[in-house]
């Protein structure tokens, strides 16, 4: 028998999967129908053993349970009492007064303006200028929580006026306090044309006022920047932006800028050297400060020139050593370059008189001083600038004026050539810690250029 049902059955696949049999349509159907009838019954015979619901059921019984739900009363409570906070900010607008921008603020506190009014820090406040962000933190009756205000500083770090409440006090206290806050420092970039004129170009770039005048400053020795720029002359500039809380505060100091005069380049890259300060350099590392100042002295004009001229006291013709600038007595008198002290006191007819020695064979020599700064003395170092003495009249002199000399291994040189020595470049190890430290700086220079050559493309 099992035999007979493998042959049927054997017969019967080769009939299903050969397409060409006569019989192959046929069985298709047969088969299709069975397995249809199948599935029905099956469902049919689920759907009679299946049990009833009671909602299919009216006559099931139906039972009531209570919920019993959460006590919230204690949490609205808590709600309710708890005092809320609200947090506004302003800027200061021009003409406004303290008062009104508290109201602005929603600060309805008499006694908070009055320890305002009262208190030497909190007053501060009075010094704002338009456009300066002030934020204050009021309660439900608008009563002063806090307030900060921003009042100055630098790009690096903000001076900021903290006004805060002092809490479970009896009478509304009130205390002020100013911090340091860090700024972040963001360099920004510009770049232009010159086609109308040095500070037209400067305008069209948005170039701030404060960075346009520190340009000027390091290039004032080479450039008039009034009648020297040409149409067709070109400025990169990099300078830092401080903001705080990503709202800006002020610019800083420019650190790298190049700036292309009738196809002449003149760069400037700001180098700090720790605490030793820092100064401008030239992309190669040449310190673009100069060796020696024209004229170490201030308010002043030139009485007497060097070489040549009739002597004011022995009236006769005599080689004049230096250069005489006239000036009131006690008027400043500052060091021509960095150096160290070689001699104070008192020498012939120069009278009160200070020597420096800078090195490399240059010496100065100030003369007919009235008095000497506090506390020099030979073996000091000095700094450029730095105040030394003050205008007098000892020594043979007719009235008080400064006699500076300029000497060079001991042979006295025009002094206002001095200002024509040029400080020496950096070289081996400084230099590979100058081109590290700019490196960051030069590689935005670079990127100004590539979107200038871009830009003339378009």
């Amino acid at each position: 028998m099992w035999q007979k049902l493998r042959e049927f059955f054997a017969r019967e696949l080769v009939i299903l999967v050969d397409p060409t049999n006569t019989l192959h349509a046929r069985r298709r159907k047969q088969v299709t129908a069975v397995i249809g009838s199948t599935f029905a019954l099956g469902m049919a015979a689920a759907m009679g053993v299946a049990p009833g619901v009671p909602n299919d059921d009216p006559n099931q019984p139906r039972v009531a349970e209570t919920i019993k739900l959460p006590d919230l009363r204690a949490q609205l409570d808590q709600l309710v009492e708890a005092d809320q906070t609200f947090i506004r900010q302003e800027r200061m607008q021009r003409g406004e007064t303290v008062a009104s921008l508290l109201r602005r603020l929603s600060v309805q506190d008499p006694d908070a303006e009055a320890f305002i009014r009262r208190n030497a820090t909190a007053r501060s406040l009075f010094d704002l200028k338009p456009g300066q962000t002030v934020l204050a933190e009021t309660d439900s009756r608008n009563t002063l929580i806090s307030l900060q205000a921003v009042l100055g500083g630098d790009a690096a770090t903000s001076r900021q006026l903290v006004v805060e409440r002092v809490k479970n006090t009896a009478e509304p206290t009130y205390r002020a306090r100013i911090d340091s806050v860090n700024n972040e420092i963001r360099h920004e970039m510009r770049s232009g044309e010159f086609r109308r004129g040095f500070f037209n170009g400067m305008d069209a770039a948005n170039v701030p006022d404060a960075v346009v005048d520190q340009v000027v400053s390091i290039f004032s020795g080479v450039i008039d920047f009034h009648h020297d720029i040409d149409p067709g002359d070109r400025f990169r500039i990099v300078y830092e932006a401080g903001f705080q809380d990503g709202e800006f505060v002020r610019n800083g100091r420019v650190v790298a800028v190049e700036l292309i005069n009738n196809n002449r380049v003149h760069q400037a890259l700001w180098y700090s050297r720790g605490d030793n300060g820092g100064a401008y350099y030239t992309f190669d590392g040449r310190s673009m400060k100069r060796a020696f100042l024209r004229a170490p002295i201030e308010f002043s004009r030139m009485s007497s020139g060097f070489g040549g001229r009739n002597h004011p006291i022995y009236d006769k013709w005599h080689t004049h050593k230096g250069v005489d600038f006239a000036a009131p007595a006690g008027t400043k008198v500052f060091a021509s370059g960095d150096g160290t002290v070689q001699f104070t006191g008192q020498q012939n007819g120069y009278g009160n008189l200070i020597i420096l020695q800078h090195g490399r064979g240059y010496s100065t020599y100030y003369a007919h001083l009235s008095g000497f700064a506090s506390g020099l003395k030979p073996g000091q170092r000095v700094s450029q600038g730095e105040v030394i003495g003050y205008v007098g009249s000892t020594g043979w002199a007719t009235g008080p004026h400064l006699h500076y000399e300029f000497r060079v291994d001991n042979v006295p040189q025009n002094p206002l050539m001095a200002g024509d020595v040029a400080s020496p470049a950096l070289t081996g190890k400084s230099r590979e810690q100058f081109l590290a430290y700019t490196a960051q700086m030069l590689s935005r220079i670079n990127a100004l250029r590539t979107f200038n050559v871009l830009a003339s493309n378009n």
